[in-house]
């Protein structure tokens, strides 16, 4: 039977899906040390995002076929290591935007309505909060997205549909500067977005291609009545920059789901600003999002096993050229 490594444990439909079919081995914690340690057999790794995948750990691994992860960043996967070694790193793009969409939504209501602050002063008997006249309606104001895709699009459409924000975006794959299309009005450069918007919302793949993509120059750009959210990855944002910018009062205020180090040490400033609103990277983890992740990865996993090629291989343009992949098989 298959031995399949969990570095995390996952949610019980994708257990369900495992059961009886593969040899299930759970780590007991997400330290390199463990994993690498357990990682020596095994034949797959179900990935969530605590954990990491890095090289010494792949050449630990001699019967490693496939690291399927349960959303849609790989960047705690070293993929230039497993494609060396021809192992499939399979992800699960689009099954998670809806959820974290919906969490950029609460966000961007949350800001505009001053509710962290709101609800603080209520608790402390300071009445007298309501008369602040800070919060804002959102309709009409202009919503910035900064990547378009699955999630960057769904955000979009809400805020659109549902809020009647306008809404522009920058994102070179989807389409050119000066382009409408469903009703998102596309910039030809970044700077746009941070000079324009009330809300700037990041939705953007990470990797070293990302890395510090948002600069303090940027953020300098911003209207200072305007807020920045991120519900990407932490490390697409200079984080310093960020808490100079909140500190002087630079920009209103943010909301973030990550951050450059997870979870955010103690002394981190963001955790004592009372204009930011943060969460523990949690933006896809509802119940009905965690179960479909947890199922997606796992069938990817059985797929490939039983001689099927899973529907998302993120590296699969490139272990087609390496002759990995052909004709829908794998070479053994």
């Amino acid at each position: 039977m298959k031995k399949v490594l969990l570095p995390q444990k996952i949610h019980q439909a994708g257990m369900n899906l495992l059961e009886g079919k593969v040899d299930v081995v759970v780590a007991p914690d997400t330290s390199k040390k463990t994993i690498k340690n357990l990682a020596k057999d095994v034949h797959a790794i179900i990935l969530r995002t605590g954990a990491k995948i890095d090289k010494e750990i792949i050449q630990e691994a001699k019967n490693l076929k496939i690291i399927s992860r349960t959303g849609a960043g790989v960047d705690n996967v070293d993929v230039e290591e497993a494609t060396k070694r021809g192992i499939l790193v399979c992800n699960l793009p689009g099954v998670n935007a809806l959820s974290v969409a919906e969490h950029t939504v609460a966000f961007i209501l949350s800001l505009a309505k001053q509710l962290k602050f709101m609800d603080d002063a209520t608790r402390e008997g300071n009445w007298g909060a309501r008369n602040r006249y800070e919060a804002v309606d959102v309709r009409g104001k202009i919503l910035g997205i900064v990547g378009a895709g699955k999630i960057g699009s769904q955000v979009a459409k809400i805020c659109q549909t549902g809020l009647g924000m306008q809404v522009i975006a920058y994102d070179p794959f989807v389409a050119k500067g000066g382009e409408i299309k469903d009703g998102i009005k596309f910039c030809g450069k970044i700077e746009e977005i941070f000079e324009k918007a009330d809300f700037v919302s990041i939705h953007v793949t990470g990797g070293p291609k990302t890395r510090h993509l948002i600069t303090e120059k940027l953020l300098g750009k911003m209207k200072k009545e305007a807020y920045f959210i991120n519900t990407s990855r932490g490390e697409v944002v200079d984080e310093e920059a960020l808490i100079k910018a909140l500190k002087e009062g630079r920009i209103k205020g943010a909301a973030l789901d990550v951050f450059s180090q997870e979870p955010p040490p103690q002394d981190n400033p963001l955790l004592k600003m009372d204009n930011v609103i943060l969460s523990p990277h949690s933006a896809s983890l509802t119940k009905e999002c965690v179960a479909r992740l947890a199922e997606g990865a796992c069938q990817a996993v059985l797929d490939f096993f039983s001689g099927k090629l899973p529907k998302y291989i993120f590296n699969r343009k490139e272990l087609e050229e390496a002759g990995f992949i052909r004709e829908e098989k794998f070479k053994n």
